[in-house]
């Protein structure tokens, strides 16, 4: 047994499970909302579980490791919503096409989106390339994040850091995805992207 299914069957015993009681249509409905409720926090719980189990594979493998923890992790802020402008800034775009190499409103890749919102909002160069891009700004852990910080993803389509994108508030980012899709919006929580998150910077 792999350690995110032992890590998922532990959450699963733990959250337990529902049991039927019958009443009224009152109470049922109340219990139903409930119930919904729950099974949310369990997604998002098992989504956090599994990313952790996921970076803690990753590194013990030798295949990637975070920057260096400091007491200055997520104490850098965004000042006077400039956050929330970078957010604003970057949804614009949402639709735009994706081009591998392009970092213009012609055509974006991921790192070259970012790059371009980050220039056009702060003033600041952070380069083309996930990788490069992460010595830009302050580690922010997860769970922390605010409108305009970068978000970078491993293994998304080959090894190490790969993808990146600019998290625009309730767990949510916007980036430019792939040729198919262009430049979308994505839930961060999701399957996917927390299985593939590797962590985020704040340029500020």
């Amino acid at each position: 047994m792999s350690m995110v299914q032992s890590t998922v069957g532990m959450a699963a015993s733990t959250f337990g499970t529902e049991v039927p009681v019958h009443d009224t249509p009152l109470a049922t409905t109340r219990r139903s909302s409930r119930a919904r409720l729950a099974r949310r926090a369990i997604v998002r719980s098992l989504s956090v579980l599994i990313c952790a189990v996921s970076l803690l594979t990753m590194t013990a493998g030798g295949t990637l490791a975070a920057p260096e923890s400091t007491a200055a992790e997520s104490s850098a802020t965004y000042q006077d919503g400039t956050g929330s402008y970078i957010a604003d800034y970057a949804l614009q775009f949402l639709g735009y096409s994706y081009v591998y190499g392009g970092n213009t409103p012609s055509g974006f890749d991921c790192s070259g989106f970012t790059q371009y919102v980050v220039q056009n909002t702060l003033g600041i160069d952070i380069g083309h390339g996930t990788a490069g891009q992460l010595s830009a700004g302050t580690w922010v852990n997860w769970g922390e994040w605010q409108a305009g910080d970068l978000v970078y993803f491993a293994g998304t389509y080959r090894a190490g850091i790969s993808h990146t994108g600019i998290y625009i508030g309730d767990g949510q980012i916007v980036h430019a995805a792939n040729e198919s899709t262009g430049v979308i919006v994505s839930d961060l929580y999701s399957n996917y992207y927390s299985s593939h998150y590797y962590g985020a910077i704040r340029v500020a």
